[in-house]
C-alpha cells in the first residue's frame, strides 16, 4: 500500500480534541485579567499615597502654624525694642528643627533685624519685600513652605516673622509608605497570581477530563460519536479547503448480540475493549477510531492511497478478526462486517458519507458478513427500494391489500395422504411488482414490522384452515419470527386468533428455526410448553443448518423435525447428504420426533427418504404452493389422514 507521509504541521487533530484557537483567547483572557487586576491594585496605592501627601502636607502646615506663632510671641519683646542680638540668639533655638531652613525676623519698616540659617553660605533677603509673600501669610511649594507671621505684643505690632521649612521629611516619609504600600500590594498580586494560575490550572484540569469524558466511550477508550462528529466535521472541512479526500470505514460486529446475551455483558464489554485494541493495531497514527454505539466502529481516516490500498485496508480491518478472542475463559470467534465510503467521490456531505458507508456495510451483511464492501452509487438504488417496500408494507398491512398466503401441502409416506400445507407468504404490488417473500421478510425485520406481518400470516392461515376441516383434519403449519416469539403476548394473541377464527389448537402448528430457538431459548421456553399444552405442535425448520446445542430438543416440546432442503437437493447419490440425512432421521426418530423432508423434486430423492423412514415429504415433486381455493379443490379429490 502506497502512503504519502504526514508532515507535522499537517498532523491530524486529536480525536474531539479542544480548539487552539480556544485556548489562547482562554489564556489571554487570564493575562488580561491578571493585568488589569494589577493596574487596579496600582491605582488604588497611588490614590492612597497621594491622599497620604495631602494629608501630611495640611499638618505640616498647621503645625508650622503653631510653631511660627510660638516663636513671635518668644521674641516678641526683643524685636519691639529692636533687640537684634537677644532676637538672634531665640532664633538659634530652632536648629533642633530637622525641617527648618531659615527664620527671618523683620521689624516694622520690613528690614532685616534677625536671622537664622541652617546653611550659613544660603543667600536670604535682606527686606520683607524681597521674600515674594506680599500680603500672603503663608506659601506652600513643592520644596519648601513659606510662613509669615505678624511679631506684636498686647496688639500693638513690632514686626514681622518669615520661615522657610523643607518638605523633604515629608517627602520622604511619602516615600517609605508609598514603598511599603508598593510591597504589600506587589505580594499581595504576586499571591493573587499564584491563585488564579494554581486555580487556573485546576479549571484546566477539570476541563480536560471533562472534555476527555465527553469525547472518549467509557467502555473501549476510544472517540465516541460526539468525538466522531466533530473530527469528521473537521475532516471534511480540510480536504474542501486543500482538495484532499477523506473516507469513511463503518464496522458493525457480527452476531455480537448473540455473544453479549450468552456470555453476559461483562464479557461484551470486555469483548468490545479487545475490539478497540486490535482495530488500533492494524490503522495508521493518524487516523481516528470511534465506537458508535452498541457493536458499531468507524474508522476515519485521510485518503492519500489509491483505490487498490483502500480496499487493501478494508480488508486488513476485517482480516484482524479471524483470531479468536479469549474472554471469561473461553475462546470466542467473532467477525465484523465493513463499508466503506469517501470524500467527496461517493458523498457531497458529512451525512451523506455517513449513510453511504452504513449503506455499504449493510450490503457486507447482505453478502454473508465477514467482509469489507466498498460503496456503490446502484446500492443507493437498494436503499430506495428497501424504503419504498417498507412504506408499501405498512400500507399493505394496515388496508389488508396485496397480501396473500399460498398453501404447499405436505403428504404423508405411509398413504400418500394430504397432512397439512405450509402456508408461504406471496405479495403484489401495483408499483412494486411481485416482492419476494426473503426481501419482504428481510425488510420487515429490519423496519420492526415481523411481528405485525407473523401475526397477519397466522390469523390468514388459521382463518383458511378452518374451512379446510370439513372434509377432516388438516394441520396448518405457520412460521415464527425470533421477534414474534419473544413478544410478551405472543401466547394471548396466538389463542385469541385460535378461538376467533375456530381453529382447533391441535391444527396449528409453530415452525421455528434453530436460530430462533437459541435466540430465545430461555424466554420462550415457558411459551412454547403452554402452547403445547393446549395442544399446538411445534417443529423444528431448517434443521441441520443452524449452529446450536441439540439440548433443546429435549427442554423443548418439539413434535417435529423439517430437514433443509440443502441436504436433499444432492440425494441419492451424494454420500455427505446421504449420511447427514440418515443421521437426522434416526436421531428424530430416537426421540420420538416426527420427520418432514422438504424440498423434494425428484422421484429418487421421494423413493430414498421414504426408505430412510422420513414420516412426510414436501416439494415441487408433489404439490407447489397455491392459492387457498385451489388448495381445498385438491383436499376435496385427495385422501386424508
Amino acid at each position: 500500500m502506497k502512503m504519502t507521509p504526514t508532515h507535522a504541521a499537517d498532523a491530524a487533530p486529536p480525536l474531539g480534541g479542544e480548539p487552539q484557537g480556544q485556548t489562547a483567547l482562554s489564556s489571554r483572557l487570564v493575562v488580561t485579567g491578571i493585568w488589569a487586576a494589577g493596574l487596579a491594585l496600582l491605582t488604588v496605592v497611588l490614590a492612597l499615597t497621594g491622599l497620604d501627601y495631602w494629608s501630611a502636607r495640611q499638618t505640616m502646615l498647621q503645625d508650622s502654624r503653631v510653631e511660627a506663632a510660638i516663636v513671635a510671641d518668644n521674641i516678641a519683646a526683643a524685636t519691639m525694642f529692636g533687640d537684634a542680638r537677644t532676637t538672634t540668639e531665640m532664633l538659634g533655638a530652632l536648629k533642633s528643627s530637622p525641617m527648618m531652613l531659615s527664620a527671618d525676623v523683620y521689624d516694622l519698616q520690613g528690614q532685616l533685624l534677625a536671622h537664622y540659617g541652617r546653611d550659613p553660605g544660603q543667600p536670604h533677603p535682606p527686606t520683607f519685600a524681597k521674600t515674594g509673600m506680599g500680603g500672603a501669610l503663608e506659601r506652600a511649594g513643592l520644596q519648601v513652605l513659606e510662613i509669615a507671621q505678624p511679631v506684636g505684643i498686647a496688639g500693638a505690632p513690632a514686626g514681622t516673622l518669615y520661615v522657610r521649612k523643607s518638605m523633604s521629611a515629608v517627602y520622604a516619609r511619602l516615600a517609605i509608605r508609598f514603598a511599603s504600600a508598593l510591597l504589600i500590594a506587589g505580594c499581595t498580586m504576586a499571591m493573587a497570581v499564584a491563585m488564579v494560575l494554581r486555580s487556573r490550572a485546576a479549571v484546566r484540569h477539570a476541563e480536560h477530563r471533562l472534555h476527555a469524558l465527553a469525547h472518549t466511550d467509557a467502555v473501549t477508550g476510544a472517540g465516541n460519536r460526539h468525538a466522531f462528529n466533530e473530527r469528521l466535521a473537521a475532516e471534511i472541512a480540510r480536504a474542501q479547503t486543500q482538495g484532499t479526500r477523506v473516507a469513511l470505514v463503518y464496522i458493525d460486529l457480527d452476531n455480537f448480540k448473540t455473544l453479549n446475551d450468552t456470555f453476559g455483558h461483562a464479557a461484551g464489554d470486555g469483548l468490545l475493549r479487545q475490539v478497540a485494541r486490535r482495530l488500533q493495531s492494524v490503522v495508521r497514527g493518524t487516523d481516528a477510531i470511534s465506537r458508535l454505539g452498541g457493536d458499531e466502529f468507524a474508522v476515519i481516516l485521510r485518503l492519500d492511497m489509491d483505490e487498490v490500498g483502500l480496499n487493501s485496508y478494508g480488508h486488513r480491518i476485517v482480516a484482524t478478526f479471524r483470531n479468536p478472542f479469549v474472554e471469561v475463559g473461553q475462546q470466542l470467534m467473532l467477525t465484523c462486517s465493513a463499508g466503506i465510503a469517501t470524500f467527496p467521490g461517493d458523498a457531497a456531505d458529512m451525512d451523506s458519507l455517513l449513510s453511504n458507508a452504513d449503506t455499504a456495510m449493510y450490503r457486507a451483511k447482505e453478502l454473508g458478513k465477514n467482509r469489507c464492501v466498498r460503496f456503490e452509487a446502484s446500492m443507493n438504488q437498494a436503499v430506495m427500494r428497501r424504503q419504498a417496500i417498507e412504506h408499501a408494507l405498512r400500507a399493505a398491512l394496515q388496508q389488508g391489500e396485496g397480501l396473500a398466503l399460498h398453501y404447499q401441502p405436505l403428504f404423508s409416506t405411509k398413504d400418500h395422504s394430504v397432512v397439512g400445507a405450509e402456508a408461504l407468504l406471496r405479495w403484489s404490488h401495483p408499483e412494486l411488482g411481485h416482492v419476494s417473500p426473503l426481501e419482504a421478510v428481510m425488510v420487515a425485520e429490519e423496519c420492526g414490522l415481523i411481528a405485525p406481518l407473523g401475526y397477519w400470516v397466522m390469523r390468514t392461515a388459521c382463518r383458511d384452515a378452518a374451512r379446510w376441516q370439513a372434509g377432516g383434519p388438516i394441520r396448518v403449519s405457520v412460521n415464527v419470527s425470533a421477534r414474534q416469539l419473544g413478544d410478551p403476548q405472543f401466547l394471548e394473541r396466538a389463542m385469541d386468533i385460535l378461538r376467533e377464527e375456530g381453529l382447533p389448537a391441535q391444527q396449528l402448528e409453530i415452525e421455528l428455526t434453530e436460530t430462533v430457538l437459541m435466540e430465545n431459548v430461555e424466554a420462550g421456553a415457558h411459551t412454547l410448553h403452554r402452547l403445547s399444552q393446549l395442544g399446538i405442535h411445534l417443529a423444528i425448520d431448517d434443521f441441520g443448518t443452524g449452529y446450536s446445542s441439540l439440548g433443546y430438543l429435549r427442554q423443548l416440546p418439539v413434535r417435529r423435525l423439517k430437514i433443509d432442503r440443502s441436504f436433499i437437493k444432492d440425494l441419492p447419490g451424494q454420500e455427505h447428504s446421504r449420511t447427514i440425512v440418515t443421521a437426522i432421521v434416526a436421531l428424530a426418530h430416537g426421540l420420538g420426533l416426527q420427520i418432514t423432508a422438504e424440498g423434494v423434486e425428484t422421484p429418487e430423492q421421494a423413493d430414498y427418504l421414504v426408505r430412510q423412514g422420513c414420516d412426510v415429504l414436501q416439494g415441487y415433486l408433489f404439490a407447489r404452493p397455491m392459492p387457498d381455493a385451489q388448495l381445498q379443490a385438491l383436499l376435496q379429490g385427495a385422501p386424508r389422514v
